[in-house]
């Protein structure tokens, strides 16, 4: 692993590794752009997301940090969800069971459905990159990480198809884009069902003055258990005031289907714009922003959630073939274009 710094007229990037401060065991690397543009991954510990800086100030939402992450697999900051993404009813596909009860990783939730796969604080991902480059169309800060998930796995029974995941990180101006991609390594079909949970918490304003885009359309109804029923309504698009849950303010916890590559949702706050946009790959979308939590989170999902269930159409991978997703967060001044 190489971490390196180059400057060019137009920006300086850098790339650099350092330690936790909090946990001596963990890799952070940080890849910025000039001085006021930052993002931090732990690339031994489930290659989480752990900051994102702008003008000196985090914009994630720490929640329990990342102790509890590794510790029992609670999210915060920019978790990846993979091999599948929110939660699972239906454990079977193509004839083939994932066994889940007693495989290690597995995280239930309040209703012993399983959610969020099986890597979070993962320490098996191995960088192939990390570099500043000075010019050219690849200029920029970069991260590259590859995991192996094959049977060699204590948890490949609760997912049991070979395959590799790469996740591509690329800083550029106030810009982080991150490009997931798997790949199948064996003999069976894969399940393509990843997906990734970027909190954020603008800081400078209050929750209830927080403004949310939703430019989702179609949204997926979900039964108490919040799985899909298979129904779709549609909806126009908004722009919300979140204002005081305790006095008629707005809260999600939504699945949309159907949201095309492109598609931008943003949040506004504390004089800054952060915007999510849907680059490719991500056909579904989670809106989540609870009434005891100031975070909103603004979610890119290859599937839907209980990805097995049939109700939705699923992307698979086979015979060395990859699926590619990619997303991007960009931070202007509030009210801002991205």
């Amino acid at each position: 692993m190489t971490s390196v710094y180059r400057k060019n007229e137009r920006m300086s990037y850098a790339a650099i590794e350092s330690v936790d401060p909090e946990f001596p065991d963990v890799t952070l690397v940080t890849l910025s752009s000039g001085e006021d543009f930052s993002v931090s991954f732990a690339t031994n510990a489930g290659m989480v997301g752990t900051s994102l800086r702008h003008r000196g100030e985090e914009l994630l939402g720490q929640r329990g940090g990342l102790g509890p992450y590794r510790d029992a697999g609670k999210t915060f900051g920019i978790p990846l969800l993979a091999p599948w993404a929110n939660r699972l009813a239906v454990t079977e596909f193509e004839g083939t069971q994932l066994t889940l009860d007693g495989t290690p990783h597995v995280h239930p939730d309040e209703n012993r459905l399983p959610i969020h796969g099986l890597l979070a604080g993962s320490p098996d991902w191995e960088v192939t990159v990390c570099e500043a480059v000075e010019d050219g169309e690849e200029a920029g800060a970069w991260l590259v990480a590859q995991l192996e998930f094959g049977p060699e796995r204590v948890d490949f029974a609760a997912f049991p198809f070979e395959h590799r995941l790469e996740v591509a990180v690329h800083v550029v101006g106030h810009s982080v884009s991150i490009t997931t991609s798997i790949a199948a390594t064996g003999d069976q079909v894969v399940p393509v069902a990843f997906g990734w949970h970027p909190y954020f918490s603008p800081p400078g304003a209050d929750r209830q003055d927080w403004t949310l885009s939703k430019p989702f359309t179609h949204h997926v109804e979900l039964d108490e258990r919040n799985v899909p029923t298979g129904e779709v309504v549609r909806e126009p698009v908004d722009v919300v005031v979140l204002g005081d849950p305790a006095d008629g303010g707005h809260t999600f916890d939504d699945l949309y289907c159907d949201v095309a590559e492109g598609t931008q949702a943003w949040l506004d706050g504390g004089r800054r714009r952060i915007t999510v946009s849907y680059d490719n790959g991500y056909p579904f979308a989670v809106l989540y922003a609870p009434a005891g939590d100031s975070l909103v989170a603004i979610e890119p999902m290859t599937a839907a959630t209980d990805p097995l269930s049939g109700h939705f159409t699923l992307n698979t991978v086979a015979d060395d073939a990859t699926y590619s997703a990619q997303f991007s967060i960009i931070v202007t001044d509030e009210g801002t274009q991205a």
